[in-house]
């Protein structure tokens, strides 16, 4: 991992990359695979990387979250996150997780190949598509005017003049926008990964009807769409039939800006081309999106492939989720009152194989020692906005959503499960691990 400049815009500027790459190098795998990701850091910076999407299940220490899972990895030090796929397939990435890393650039696909793939025969070749909202801005100057008592939490204010490069980068001509080539009447299977620090996208093809078959690596029943919403972290398999006239066609990845603050109305239409095989390579396709039927700040309704009897909940937690500043006047997120505050001495992974507590307020921890338990767990939102969650280390099934009152991790929005802490002392955490802790001590 280093930093370099790159100009995937058209505009220089510094990102944070693995391999000197933007985005990183696509990982593809097959299913009961084992990864292993060597990390030589050369950032300047400590460092840490989440695979995204891997359930980690036997170990946890591999999981990537700084002050959760891990110490962070040193400066100049190298570091080898070492795990087995076994049940994981389907459409995932990796990213940084220590600070803003990712947002300047420290992500890639992860693809996990499925021999068992129900949808295999209904499509010719796969594409990777990868969303996100890139800021000519360094996130960490972006981080630290959001987290300011002027900035009123509300983020785009921050980074919608970044849109326009600043002054000193260098421009590089032809940058030109990302092309897709379609052979007319193949199927492609595109993943769909939005990588994004803080945006939803609506995205489409004009002209080309869309079918879902996988949603975060499970299989889902075909769904028919013409828009896809798509949020921060969240991965997609669509089939796309090349079935229109050989020509050019825009691929467009529009900002939600119905769940984005007043100022994302500035922010613009994101495009590439998608050219079918002996179309000209003219100038760029007249617009014609498919009419958007969204209007409201709202999900896909998907089924699984395989039909799940879901178990009776034997414990309920309710959060409500708000935003208002603290003692300090930086607004923050909060569950329930409690802002997550992570403590940057001792991972709590290691506090539980050390048999110390994890019972400080801004931990936001809870504990599961019932092998077996069934959770439900209400959101509640009562500002403005959306908040997307993703869980680490399972997969869940979504109960329901209704009409309710509406950054997140550097805000506080996080809390930690911590299950079934007995059982992990039974497991041997490996020695690499245990040293990078023992590094930070130093």
């Amino acid at each position: 991992m280093k930093k370099v400049t790159l100009a995937p815009d058209g505009f220089t500027r510094q990102l944070t990359t693995v391999n000197g790459q933007y985005p990183g190098p696509t990982i593809e795998v097959n299913k009961g695979d084992r990864i292993l990701l060597k990390i030589n850091n050369k950032l300047g910076e400590p460092t840490a990387i989440h695979a995204h999407g891997m359930l980690q299940r036997g170990t946890p220490w591999f999981d990537g979250v700084p002050w959760m899972a891990q110490c962070v990895i040193p400066d100049n030090y190298e570091f080898t996150y070492n795990f087995t796929v076994p049940v994981e397939v389907g459409t995932h990435w990796y990213h940084a997780h220590e600070t803003m890393q990712y947002v300047d650039g420290a992500f890639g696909a992860l693809i996990v190949h499925d021999p068992d793939d129900p949808y295999k025969a209904e499509y010719d070749e796969e594409i990777i598509v990868m969303l996100n909202d890139y800021h000519h801005t360094n996130a960490q100057v972006l981080l630290k005017q959001f987290l300011t008592p002027e900035s009123k939490g509300e983020v785009v204010r921050k980074i919608d003049t970044s849109t326009k490069a600043p002054l000193g980068s260098k421009c590089v001509d032809n940058a030109g926008l990302a092309k897709f080539e379609f052979v007319q009447n193949k199927k492609y299977r595109l993943r769909i990964i939005n990588a994004s620090a803080f945006s939803s996208f609506l995205f489409s093809i004009d002209q080309h009807e869309m079918e879902v078959i996988e949603a975060d690596g499970e299989y889902t029943k075909r769904t028919k769409i013409h828009h896809l919403p798509i949020n921060v972290a969240q991965r997609y398999s669509v089939i796309v039939t090349a079935n229109q006239p050989v020509d050019n066609y825009i691929m467009r990845s529009e900002f939600r800006k119905n769940c984005m603050p007043e100022a994302a109305a500035s922010l613009p239409t994101i495009k590439a081309i998608v050219h079918y095989e002996g179309a000209p390579d003219g100038p760029e396709p007249k617009d014609n999106p498919w009419p958007n039927p969204l209007s409201r700040c709202v999900d896909i309704t998907l089924q699984p492939l395989k039909e799940e009897k879901i178990p009776e909940a034997t414990k309920k937690l309710e959060f409500t989720i708000d935003f208002h500043k603290n003692a300090t006047g930086v607004v923050k997120a909060f569950l329930n009152e409690s802002t997550y505050i992570p403590d940057i001495n001792f991972p709590s992974l290691d506090k539980v194989f050390k048999k110390k507590p994890i019972n400080e307020t801004s931990a936001n921890a809870y504990v599961f020692t019932e092998n077996g338990e069934v959770v439900d767990i209400y959101f509640v939102n009562t500002g403005e906005g959306e908040h997307p969650f993703h869980i680490h280390g399972y997969q869940f099934w979504v109960l329901g959503t209704g009409r309710g009152y509406k950054w997140h991790l550097e805000s506080g929005l996080l809390m930690q499960l911590i299950t079934l802490p007995d059982e992990i002392l039974k497991m041997q955490p490996p020695k690499e691990w245990t040293k990078l802790c023992e590094l930070g001590e130093r």
